[in-house]
């Protein structure tokens, strides 16, 4: 479930947004009714990051059969 926070509760209560971004594996910060940032827990952008690197290498190592397949 997405959880979201205004911009003044992250100025108050820095230290429990950063719990509940850990918890949730994001928070999204508003403002003006409108989302401005996302407080995203740092072994979750790892992750992200392994995943991006795993998929170039997987296509990087298979760049010939995907130019094979799109003809």
């Amino acid at each position: 479930m997405p959880i979201s926070v205004t911009a003044t509760e992250v100025a108050r209560n820095f230290n429990g947004v950063m719990e509940k971004a850990r918890a949730a594996g994001s928070v999204t910060v508003i403002k003006n009714s409108h989302p401005i940032a996302q407080i995203i827990p740092i072994d979750e952008v790892k992750e992200e990051q392994d995943m991006v690197k795993l998929t170039e290498e997987f296509m990087d190592e298979y760049d010939d059969m995907f130019v094979e397949l799109a003809k």
